[in-house]
């Protein structure tokens, strides 16, 4: 779990544009291939005289592009700050917040008027000059050239009585889900810092008010074209409703919460039930869902949007043979994981839900999420994990050739990189360690080809709503937290494969400590070598094996670590849970089948019977 949550906020210090700081653990100075790019961008033709170095690119371009830029920097936000327990858990906590507050003080540059009508800017980079004129490292692309050049890096910006509230909104999003994060406890935990963000995002959406609209540019191809910007409003406002609520004020009395609700109300019956970067209600509808805003009556009109929102995932759309829940062809991981980000934060006991979803509600969102979640981890018929350097065990296969320019780079500078690094044959040089690939086709399909950009490109929006929802799986039922750490500490130190702790608390089985700290540190290290750990938790915690009976979850998990136990006859553990009648049957049938001195399926017969001695077995058939 630490692995998989460093790595995939990894991913977003690969791609940092501008004066890239050494604790960038892709940069040059901690072993990695990145450097300082971009340092001009804001100047030049086309340019307005503004610093706007900084922030991320996009993809696997060198665009900054802030629509998805501002939706994957706040939707991160949300999950790091929705499931902290999980960030701290893991040690990345400090990590997480370092790389909201990188990309936060690049928006502080980008809507840099702060007064009560500040301007903001759109846009760095010409689509068409990108991904046409220029395969190489982002270090070397030339800056300040004229339009037509391979160096033409333009600016658009918002200005009064244009359009653009889209994009403004997600940089509120974006500056408020920073404050938060910076006022909690920690290695970089900054007041100061926080309270500006917060100042300055509310002049921000103010601005955003008086330019109604979705934001296009004047000339050249939009990527990103928005077909609403009321959901982003919503998104914004919400943020900063939350900021009330955590400061101590009633949603009663905080104008950010009414207005929340007032925006909300224009978006309820949008009929959009995807979650993406063009559509960001559903993420709008937890955020407002955990502040309490609006009473009963708002409490519902979430609630059903969001079951809406999995009514479309879970039964209307078409699902891969092995079970991804599908879209569409470009980015299909990111929608599902999207997805499953909202409703896991949807089946909290402690907010988004409340209190009022059943058990078996929760359980139903999370085993979904949970399944797309794994899915893209390698739980798969490919065993194709679809995140760079993710690999469950040595038979799987992970992305070695992403579709990004800088990542298929040589890191030695002397090396020539060109359009010819698009198609060169091999893994990228650079590796592009935790990002999230684009993802199958709708039958289970996938070529780790670079030069595939629907399947095997990479984007900021990607990783945002998956880096959430895997802390989500791992933390949403881990109760017994310090025995997880036990487990992969010493699951780490034998070299062998710590994710194989993960379903002992993942799975939905059981909250209780008890039995996820026997499954930890009684089960999995002694099971992992026989190949059957994962009888541990779908066996030894099953509701219908041990009933939530810690006594009988350790009986279970003895047997499955026991004698000439392993992957031919652990079923006959299970059995023995079923199939016979006191503890007494159940530890005589366990002694049967770790003896391996009868068939199997006698096991459970001969100790209801009171003895499995071979002998008097034999007699008796």
């Amino acid at each position: 779990m630490a692995w998989a949550l460093g790595r995939l906020l990894r991913f977003y210090e690969a791609q940092m544009s501008g004066d890239v700081p050494s604790w960038s653990r892709a940069s040059q100075a901690a072993g990695g291939w990145r450097n300082r790019s971009h340092m001009q961008d804001g100047f030049g033709p086309s340019g307005i005289s503004v610093d706007l170095s900084g922030g991320w690119y996009d993809a696997g371009d060198h665009l900054k592009l802030h629509l998805p830029l501002g939706q994957a920097a706040s939707t991160l936000a949300y999950g790091i700050l929705t499931w902290e327990s999980a960030y701290r858990t893991a040690g990345v906590w400090d990590t997480a917040v370092r790389n909201i507050d990188w990309i936060a003080s690049y928006m502080l540059k980008c809507y840099y008027k702060n007064s009560d009508t500040p301007s903001g800017n759109a846009f760095v980079g010409d689509v068409d000059t990108d991904h046409s004129k220029w395969w190489g490292r982002p270090e070397q692309q030339p800056e300040g050239g004229a339009q037509g050049s391979t160096g033409w890096r333009p600016v658009y910006s918002i200005t009064a009585g244009g359009r653009g509230a889209d994009i403004a909104a997600q940089g509120v999003a974006t500056m408020v889900g920073a404050a938060m994060l910076l006022k909690r406890p920690g290695a970089f935990a900054n007041a100061t810092k926080a309270a500006l963000l917060l100042s300055r995002a509310r002049q921000l959406f103010e601005f955003a008010k008086t330019v109604p609209g979705s934001w296009s540019p004047p000339w050249g191809s939009n990527a990103y074209s928005s077909s609403s910007y009321l959901d982003d409003m919503t998104w914004a406002a919400a943020w900063l409703c939350r900021a009330d609520v955590d400061a101590g004020v009633a949603t009663g009395a905080s104008t950010a919460c009414s207005t929340a609700l007032s925006y909300w109300d224009q978006v309820k019956n949008s009929g959009s039930y995807d979650v993406v970067w063009d559509q960001v209600a559903g993420l709008a509808a937890v955020l407002l869902r955990d502040t309490g805003a609006g009473g009963a009556t708002y409490t519902a009109s979430w609630d059903g949007y969001i079951q809406s929102i999995q009514n479309r995932w879970k039964s209307s759309l078409p699902y891969t043979p092995g079970g991804l829940a599908w879209l569409t062809a470009w980015g299909s991981c990111r929608h599902s994981a999207n997805t499953a980000l909202v409703l896991l934060a949807a089946a909290r006991p402690d907010g988004g839900s409340g209190p009022g979803l059943t058990a078996d509600a929760r359980r139903e969102r999370h085993c979904w999420a949970r399944k797309q979640v794994s899915y893209m981890l390698g739980d798969n018929p490919r065993s194709q994990s679809f995140v760079v350097g993710f690999k469950p065990t040595a038979g799987h296969s992970s992305p070695q050739s992403p579709h990004h320019r800088s990542a298929s780079c040589s890191p030695n500078y002397a090396i020539t990189c060109d359009w010819n690094n698009l198609n060169a044959a091999g893994p990228s040089p650079s590796v592009l360690l935790g990002a999230l690939v684009g993802g199958p086709g709708q039958d289970d399909s996938y070529a780790d080809s670079r030069g595939d950009y629907v399947k095997n490109e990479v984007a900021v929006d990607y990783n945002a709503g998956y880096t959430g929802a895997l802390a989500a799986c791992t933390n949403a039922l881990i109760t017994a937290q310090g025995a997880c750490r036990s487990c992969v500490a010493t699951l780490t130190s034998k070299g062998q494969d710590p994710w194989q702790c993960h379903s002992c608390g993942t799975k939905g089985y059981t909250s209780d400590a008890t039995i996820q700290t026997a499954c930890f540190t009684q089960c999995v290290p002694s099971a992992v070598a026989k190949g059957i750990a994962w009888a541990c938790a779908d066996y030894c915690e099953a509701q219908a094996n041990v009933a939530g009976d810690p006594s009988r979850a350790s009986q279970c998990m003895s047997c499955v670590t026991a004698g000439k136990v392993n992957s031919g006859n652990v079923w006959g553990c299970q059995s023995c849970m079923t199939g016979t009648s006191s503890s007494t049957s159940r530890a005589t049938c366990m002694s049967c089948v770790a003896s391996n001195l009868l068939p199997t399926w006698q096991c459970p017969q001969c100790a209801n019977a009171g003895s499995c001695r071979r002998r008097q077995m034999r007699h008796s058939l």
